[in-house]
């Protein structure tokens, strides 16, 4: 028995050893922070606290969806607190950052951050609402994850300043004084910010203007013609019909002038009529919006 008791003594103490022989697993420590100190498209600077004795950073990403981190790169330690810019798939979303710590012969701690945030992307818009008598207009944007907030800058084609506007936690805002018959520049622009360090996304330049007002001059018994004021910077008109708003409308024709004629129509029968206004610039073209219609009836013999 006693043999026994002394084999089993030195089977301990031998398992014992091994595991002290073994390295050490890694550390999870949540409490430890990864600082974002900025940010450039989908480009984050990250900092995060430094460690005695750690020779290498291992960094890893990962979005909130998926279930494994993915290799970022390393980051070998020096004087100064450990810090690195790193590139991550896309911009506008969140990310979740992981580094791992190791000294010259086991890991060590490993940090975590969970909001992680790439710089905004373009920002585009969704609906435009048209309030020319109030010189007015209601614009809608689709949102980006990484954003707080949205700036927008609207300027005269000759690149004077009408207005600055934020907009935080919301999907729309107006924009004042924006007068009828002309074009102006809208630049759109997503950030978030760092501490008081605020962050822009890549800005989104267009184009917006107040739809124009129609009015109308029977042509024939059946045609009437539609006139409407200039729009500065417009490269042509596009003309708009229907007979059942419900149903849809058809576009007429588009014209560089501002008058058009619209034939085969029934007299008695009300008809609804918009004119949007188009600026092209290269291969984009911007058009006013579709939020008032004009109606009308010919008039029987």
């Amino acid at each position: 028995m006693k043999g026994f008791r002394w084999i089993q003594g030195i089977l301990l103490l031998l398992l014992l050893t091994l595991f002290w022989a073994m390295p050490a697993a890694a550390q999870t420590t949540e409490g430890r922070k990864i600082w974002q100190t900025g940010a450039s498209g989908n480009t984050v600077s990250l900092s995060w606290q430094k460690t005695e004795g750690i020779v290498l950073y291992k960094l890893y990403y990962k979005v909130a969806a998926e279930p494994a981190y993915h290799y970022l790169k390393d980051v070998y330690a020096s004087e100064g607190e450990p810090a690195a810019d790193v590139e991550l798939p896309e911009s506008g979303i969140f990310y979740q950052i992981k580094v791992e710590s190791y000294d010259e012969h086991q890991a060590g701690e490993v940090f975590y951050m969970e909001d992680c945030r790439t710089a905004p992307g373009k920002t585009a818009l969704r609906n435009q609402r048209s309030y020319p008598t109030s010189r007015t207009m209601k614009i809608y944007w689709n949102t980006q994850e990484s954003a707080e907030g949205y700036e927008f800058r609207v300027t005269n084609l000759s690149g004077e300043l009408v207005g600055r506007y934020l907009a935080e936690d919301k999907t729309s805002i107006t924009l004042e004084d924006i007068f009828a018959g002309e074009f102006y520049r809208l630049r759109i622009r997503g950030y978030f910010r760092i501490d008081e360090k605020m962050i822009y996304g890549d800005a989104a330049y267009l184009y917006i203007a107040q739809q124009p007002r129609v009015k109308f001059k029977w042509a024939s018994r059946s045609a009437v013609k539609v006139s409407w004021p200039e729009t500065t910077g417009a490269t042509s008109y596009s003309v708009y019909i229907s007979g059942d708003p419900l149903g849809g409308f058809r576009k007429v024709k588009t014209v560089q002038e501002r008058t058009a004629i619209i034939p085969g129509l029934v007299r008695n029968r009300k008809y609804y009529v918009y004119t949007v206004a188009n600026m092209r610039k290269g291969k984009q073209v911007y058009t006013s919006p579709k939020t008032n219609r004009y109606s009308f009836r010919l008039q029987a013999d």
